[in-house]
């Protein structure tokens, strides 16, 4: 119990995974655009790097400007030991996908407040768009999820994922949950077209823009592990589920590749758009959630 804590697939794991799947994303996403690109393992020199640097604070930052930044990796690492991985859940009891759920958003909410706690303009910005962002991402996310826990009759990621191992996907009876989870993957931890609240080229880097150091680390940390908890998720809820960890990385690495692909192929939303396509998708999925009722 307790190496799956701290160790595989625990602690250790997730931080280096999420790091590693992150590197392949921008990899292959360099490589779509005939670009050499950056060696996978570039997150993981970037995080020292910035663990190494000095943390500044700005005057007119709030005290939750050091604060938010380590709640949002708190946050995100327990909704990963509430997530099937190859099979294995480190934390696991009745009713997880709830808190599971409930970790996600409140590590999306921290990040937003790290934002608003610089006192930024920018980061004000950001914040808010991040915000709006989850007004629109959540609705097609929980309604998704809501179909293969309806459908189980049970709240356990774990059963779940084990139900799909011997009983074929959920992705294939649901496709319309199945989508609009993956577009929900893509708005949770904003990846193009959904890079709204850190678009570079309007605020500069968003709710970020003042961090500097370890706590700059911990919010791109976050990101990283967000992305791998939401793949691993949608494996064990959508997609087969994964009995071992071979499947699990041949699943984790095709979801990986249609959502670089989506980041390569699509430009930003504006904000307005990002609510109007997202929950259209929550309506998509509500078709699937209708279904299973029905059925049962």
């Amino acid at each position: 119990m307790i190496f799956e804590i701290l160790i595989y697939p625990g602690f250790v794991f997730l931080v280096l995974a999420s790091m590693i799947y992150y590197g392949i994303l921008r990899k292959v996403a360099a490589r779509m655009q005939s670009r050499i690109g950056p060696p996978v393992w570039q997150p993981i020199l970037d995080f020292i790097k910035l663990v190494g640097k000095e943390d500044l604070n700005p005057e007119q930052a709030k005290a939750g400007f050091t604060l938010w930044p380590f709640i949002a990796i708190t946050s995100v690492l327990i909704a990963g030991l509430l997530t099937p991985i190859a099979g294995i859940v480190p934390l696991s009891f009745t009713g997880d996908i709830v808190v599971l759920i409930y970790f996600l958003a409140f590590g999306s909410l921290a990040v937003y407040l790290s934002g608003f706690s610089s006192s930024n303009p920018y980061g004000v910005v950001g914040s808010m768009r991040g915000l709006i962002q989850m007004i629109g991402y959540e609705f097609p996310f929980i309604v998704s999820i809501l179909v293969p826990v309806v459908a189980a009759g049970m709240l356990s990621p774990f059963l779940i994922n084990t139900l799909q191992v011997h009983y074929g996907w959920f992705g294939f009876t649901f496709p319309f949950a199945a989508i609009a989870y993956f577009v929900s993957i893509l708005a949770k931890v904003e990846v193009p077209p959904f890079h709204t609240p850190g678009a570079h080229q309007e605020i500069v880097s968003g709710y970020s823009t003042e961090y500097t150091g370890t706590r700059l680390a911990m919010i791109e940390l976050a990101h990283m592990i967000k992305l791998f908890v939401l793949i691993s998720l949608g494996i064990a809820l959508f997609f087969g589920g994964s009995a071992d960890i071979l499947m699990f990385i041949v699943k984790s690495l095709v979801l990986l590749f249609i959502i670089t692909l989506a980041r390569v192929l699509v430009a930003r939303f504006r904000i307005d758009q990002i609510l109007k396509f997202t929950w259209f998708f929550g309506f998509v999925a509500l078709i699937d959630l209708i279904r299973v009722v029905l059925i049962l």
